[in-house]
C-alpha cells in the first residue's frame, strides 16, 4: 500500500476519534499494532472497539461518527448496523472507499493515547491478534504474528498469557496445530501484502519452529 493511502487512513481514523474517544471507542486490530510500531502490513479495514459498559451509547455513538464524518468531507455509507455493530463504507475527499467496522468487544487495559487518538494497550492489540489466528487462521493473522515475534518485544511464552487470558478454553494442542497451518497459506494469498515467496516461506518455517518448541516443552 502506498504511504499516500496509509496517510488518508490515519487522517480518517484521527477524524474518527474526535467524536468516539469519549464514548470509550479506540484503535484496535492491525491498525492498532501499526501504530505500537509492531508491524506495517497494509490493511483496508479500521476496526473501532468500545466495552461493555459503553453498549447503551453505542448506537448514538455511530449516529454521532456518520454525521462528524460528512461534516468533514467523507462519503459515508452504512453497510450494516446493529445495538453492538455497525460497519461503513467511507470515501474519503481523495480516494477509494476503506471499510470501517465498529463494535463492542473486552479489553483488559485502559487504551493508550497516541498522536492518532486512544489506540488499545500493547497486550490488548497483541492479545486480540493471537486469538484472533487460533480462532480463525487467516493469511493476514500470521503475517501480523510473525511480525510481531520478529520484533522481540513480547516473549512466545508472554503471547501464549495473552492469548489464554481471552479463551479460557485455550488448547495447546490445538494452538501448535494453528501455527503448522501457516504451510496451507499460499503466495497468491499474500502476495497483496508484500510478500515474496521467499519471505513466506521463512514465515512457515518460523511457525514451525514455535510449534516444535512448544510441542517439546510438553514433552519434557
Amino acid at each position: 500500500m502506498a504511504r499516500s493511502v496509509q496517510q488518508t487512513q490515519r487522517q480518517l481514523i484521527a477524524c474518527a476519534l474526535e467524536v468516539l474517544a469519549d464514548e470509550g471507542f479506540a484503535l484496535a486490530g492491525s491498525g492498532a499494532i501499526r501504530e505500537h510500531g509492531m508491524t506495517q502490513r497494509p490493511t483496508n479495514d479500521i476496526d473501532l472497539f468500545t466495552v461493555m459498559q459503553a453498549a447503551t451509547r453505542f448506537p448514538n455513538a455511530v449516529v454521532n461518527l456518520v454525521e462528524h464524518l460528512t461534516a468533514n468531507n467523507y462519503d459515508v455509507t452504512v453497510e450494516r448496523a446493529s445495538s453492538s455493530f455497525a460497519q461503513l463504507s467511507v470515501t474519503p475527499p481523495h480516494g477509494a472507499p476503506l471499510s470501517v467496522d465498529l463494535a463492542i468487544d473486552w479489553r483488559a487495559h485502559t487504551p493508550v493515547r497516541l498522536g492518532i487518538g486512544p489506540v488499545l494497550d500493547l497486550a490488548d492489540a497483541v492479545g486480540n491478534k493471537l486469538s484472533a489466528l487460533y480462532s480463525r487462521s487467516y493469511p493476514r493473522d500470521y503475517l501480523d504474528v510473525d511480525a510481531i515475534r520478529s520484533t522481540g518485544t513480547i516473549s512466545d511464552a508472554r503471547l501464549i498469557e495473552l492469548l489464554q487470558e481471552r479463551d479460557a478454553g485455550f488448547d495447546t494442542g490445538f494452538f501448535t496445530e494453528c501455527l503448522r497451518g501457516a504451510h496451507s497459506i499460499s503466495l497468491t494469498q499474500v502476495a497483496a501484502y508484500g510478500i515474496t515467496a521467499s519471505q513466506l516461506h521463512a514465515i512457515q518455517r518460523r511457525f514451525s519452529s514455535w510449534a516444535d518448541d512448544i510441542d517439546n516443552k510438553r514433552n519434557d
